[in-house]
């Protein structure tokens, strides 16, 4: 599943990445780029805006019913039907972010009132008392009243997991993204403290001093001890400059700002190795970065990256090694034998919305042909042994992708 909490394994020290050569190209194209005339910008957004939509892809308005229908009356979003696990890897934040697509696409009032009882939800599961995890959430909740968190292990040796950086920002964006649909503060006003308290946790217990926030806490069955994965996850910089801009957005809060700015800055320049111009998976605390690749996991980085801070150098290629995964029928499969993941053309279509690139419509037209459920709305997890998964997280960003959803105005 998307985000996946990694097992803590052995660190290297090594030198950080350095300013790579598309860096300071761009950098210098900046300095050197002539000024656009509104005229081209405005034909830039409109050439930006085609092929998406719920008039050339009605299907992403039934994903997005598919999320509603896992939603139970709590507002709780189960990672994928017949599960009672909740929000494991954000999932259900995800989810809700799709519902928030939906919404501004098609003005239907089943879509916000889905975002903002998830919200209520995810709300009331916060710690907020102990002063330790003040602002945090676990790793896995239950979909069943009272909603108890499930001790769920990420890896082995490790029986629990909680203070996920991505789940605590990603809280305040919803937040945020209520108050950009609706243009109203209510929401915001009456969980200032929950989102004043999200971003503080990550700031206080997960930044490293480099600017740069580490994954999560984890429980080891050998001590009963509580640990900081160190595990810098280049997606993860992403979730949390969502939350962290959000903050600054919602509540003018200058600490937010500055760590929003350095997450945008600096993660292109050290998590962005120039030999393989694309984005690592992320990054130890040495320095050292992490260049594999599942099927799916460099994809997301890729896509969701570039989805956030368009159209600059490094993201420029990054959409380009998307490109060059595609394969003739549409499919993007980024390792030789791997099954062909679904999430991989939602990335696709992301990056290229927001490099104001038209629709990839063969590969949609791919993901509708053979991984999209007619019948639920859902969307299949791939081709291969899992191809019976319809994830919510997965679903929504699908929807982002067919919807040309960016995530600021």
């Amino acid at each position: 599943m998307v985000g996946e909490i990694k097992p803590r394994v052995g660190w290297h020290t090594t030198k950080r990445t350095k300013l790579s050569l598309c860096a300071a190209l761009c950098f210098c194209g900046l300095l050197l780029a002539p000024r656009v005339s509104l005229a081209q910008a405005n034909a830039s957004s409109a050439a930006a805006r085609s092929g998406y939509g719920p008039s050339e892809w009605p299907q992403a308005l039934r994903m997005a019913d598919f999320i509603l229908s896992l939603q139970n009356a709590s507002g709780a979003i189960p990672d994928e039907r017949g599960v009672i696990t909740v929000n494991q890897d954000s999932n259900m934040e995800y989810a809700l972010i799709g519902l928030g697509a939906a919404y501004a696409s098609s003005k239907d009032a089943k879509y916000l009132n889905g975002l903002e009882k998830g919200i209520k939800w995810l709300a009331d599961r916060q710690e907020m008392s102990d002063p330790n995890w003040k602002g945090s959430w676990y790793y896995v909740y239950s979909a069943n009243a009272p909603y108890g968190h499930i001790p769920t292990s990420p890896g082995p040796g490790i029986t629990d997991a909680r203070g996920v950086d991505a789940t605590s920002a990603l809280f305040v964006y919803l937040v945020y993204l209520d108050r950009r649909l609706t243009g109203r503060s209510a929401l915001a006003r009456t969980y200032t403290a929950n989102c004043r308290a999200a971003l503080d946790f990550v700031l206080n217990h997960n930044f490293d001093s480099d600017g740069f926030s580490r994954s999560s806490w984890q429980l080891y069955a050998s001590d009963g001890q509580w640990l900081l994965f160190q595990e810098k996850y280049s997606a993860d910089q992403g979730d949390v400059y969502l939350g962290m801009r959000a903050g600054e957005l919602l509540y003018h809060g200058a600490r937010y700002a500055r760590a929003a700015a350095t997450l945008r800055k600096q993660t292109p320049i050290q998590i962005f190795p120039s030999s393989l111009q694309r984005y690592a998976l992320g990054m130890d605390e040495g320095g050292k970065l992490d260049t594999g690749d599942d099927g799916n996991s460099a994809a997301f980085s890729q896509g969701y990256l570039s989805w956030m801070w368009g159209d600059t150098c490094n993201n420029r290629a990054a959409l380009e090694w998307l490109r060059s995964k595609a394969r003739a029928d549409g499919s993007i499969v980024s390792v030789p034998g791997k099954p062909i993941f679904s999430l991989n053309v939602a990335m696709l279509a992301m990056a290229s919305r927001a490099l104001a690139q038209p629709a990839p419509r063969k590969s949609l037209q791919w993901l509708v042909d053979n991984a999209y459920d007619s019948n639920t709305g859902g969307v299949r997890h791939s081709s291969g042994a899992d191809r019976s998964h319809e994830y919510n997280n997965e679903t929504a960003f699908c929807v982002f992708g067919f919807l040309g959803f960016l995530p600021f105005e």
